[in-house]
């Protein structure tokens, strides 16, 4: 995992992507307990792709280049299958916007925040998300009222309102 922070580190210093944050199962990793996943998620901002039909063009050709092997979508990084996804709605862009940096095997790096992947959880809505979501709730340390913040500007307040009265019985 260190290799493959450190390459992410000189994507951005090349000016491959602009920014990445850590996202989906790993992120979850840093908050809560492990579960599976075998890969690795990233949120991307990429700039000059407005207008692009391949957005990610410059980032496989990098890869190719450096001999970086790819499977289906994702570029194969110091072992790690990497997933690289450009931020698609509203949400995932300001859980982009407001990333946090961590350091992981000494390496700086950047996360979303809890609040803001509780939120995706919940929009995405699929039942492994619902499964994390509970265990986010449970057993990670968030800020209560940022994320009821997310959920209200982001129009989740009656799909949370279902959820804990799913979980509640």
């Amino acid at each position: 995992m260190k290799k493959t922070l450190k390459i992410l580190n000189q994507l951005v210093q090349l000016k491959i992507i602009d920014e990445y944050a850590i996202a989906g199962g790993m992120a979850h990793f840093y908050y809560i307990e492990p579960s599976v996943t075998y890969d690795l998620d990233l949120i991307v901002n990429i700039t000059g792709i407005e207008n692009s039909l391949a957005p990610l063009e410059k980032l496989y050709a990098w890869a190719k280049k450096n001999n970086y092997k790819t499977e289906q979508e994702h570029i194969l990084l110091g072992g790690i299958p990497v997933q690289f996804l450009l931020a698609y709605n509203e949400l995932i862009t300001e859980a982009l916007n407001n990333k946090k940096e961590i350091r992981l095997f000494d390496e700086p790096t950047f996360i979303l925040r809890a609040e803001h992947l509780m939120a995706i959880m919940l929009q995405t809505g699929r039942a492994s998300d619902h499964e994390r979501l509970i265990r986010f709730l449970n057993e990670s340390d968030y800020d209560k009222n940022m994320l009821s913040d997310i959920i209200k500007r982001f129009g989740l307040t009656e799909k949370y309102k279902v959820f804990l009265d799913r979980i509640n019985g």
